[in-house]
């Protein structure tokens, strides 16, 4: 018996492994697409709730409210309205920029190490 399975293994071998690398790469192929629109969908989600942004914007007004009774100077009060919008634009900015880069999705997903594997088996 164990002389027929070695021969068959043998024989077959080479074909399975080719085979097996074969549907391994199609089943990558098929995994990166999946991840393009899980990506795609995570993009119109987050541009939706960019929308919410307007709903911030009574953020933006409370802030305008409370410096205009506070007793600065119209320039002290320009100037620090001038810094928090920069720090809340820049730092929104930035969220949404790490969130939707691609090289963040490929180490999120794995897709990374599943294409570095995929190089060494071929």
């Amino acid at each position: 018996m164990g002389f027929l399975c070695g021969l068959l293994s043998t024989l077959f071998g080479g074909w399975s492994n080719r085979l097996m690398g074969s549907l391994e790469a199609e089943a990558a192929v098929l995994y990166v697409g999946g991840v393009r629109k899980a990506r795609e969908a995570f993009i119109a989600l987050l541009i939706a709730g960019l929308f919410l942004l307007l709903l911030m914007i009574g953020f933006l007004l409370v802030h305008v409210a409370l410096f205009l009774w506070l007793p600065w100077s119209l320039t002290a009060r320009a100037l620090v309205l001038l810094v928090l919008g920069v720090v809340y634009f820049g730092s929104g900015l930035a969220v949404v920029i790490a969130l939707t880069s691609q090289r963040a999705w490929m180490k999120f997903t794995k897709v990374d190490r599943l294409l570095a594997r995929l190089r060494t088996n071929r």
